[in-house]
């Protein structure tokens, strides 16, 4: 904080670079085990992973249309913001004091994508909705005023 003339200033820095999403799993079972792909054309006949698994998808599977593959569907963004604050006090007798402050949160107005809400194998996975973002991280940029009487 830094005070110069009874103006007060801060500033908040946040960021992480990326953000992972764990997945989950369950609904879908194939011979007891979990399958990220509802697509029968998708699976490998013959290769056995495990004599209770029938057989194993093909991580050299092509791309479903609109889609640039599985990897960034399971990383985010990550999370930016800069938040500012300013204010200014005046003493107006020795017991009484009035202080106006002005805060602003989301500073850039920048929106980062919240990956969590796509990685569930268990809805959606089938319907071309997996890996899409549904909500954001951040919410707009907000700003508020005060003004404290103290006494």
């Amino acid at each position: 904080m830094i005070d110069t003339r009874g103006f007060t200033q801060n500033f908040l820095f946040n960021s992480n670079m990326v953000q992972t999403a764990p997945i989950s799993s369950g609904l879908h079972m194939i011979g007891g085990a979990p399958y990220a792909f509802s697509d029968p054309s998708a699976v490998v006949a013959g290769v056995q992973i495990t004599p209770d698994v029938p057989a194993t998808l093909t991580p050299m599977r092509f791309a479903y249309p609109g889609e640039a593959g599985s990897r960034n569907n399971f990383r985010g963004q990550g999370y930016f913001g800069i938040d500012m604050g300013l204010a200014k006090g005046w003493k107006i007798r020795e017991d009484m004091s009035l202080k106006f402050a002005w805060e602003v949160f989301n500073v850039t107005n920048s929106v980062r994508f919240d990956s969590n809400t796509n990685t569930s194998l268990d809805n959606g996975s089938d319907d071309g909705s997996f890996g899409l973002y549904r909500r954001t991280l951040t919410v707009p940029r907000v700003q508020q005023f005060s003004l404290r009487f103290t006494f």
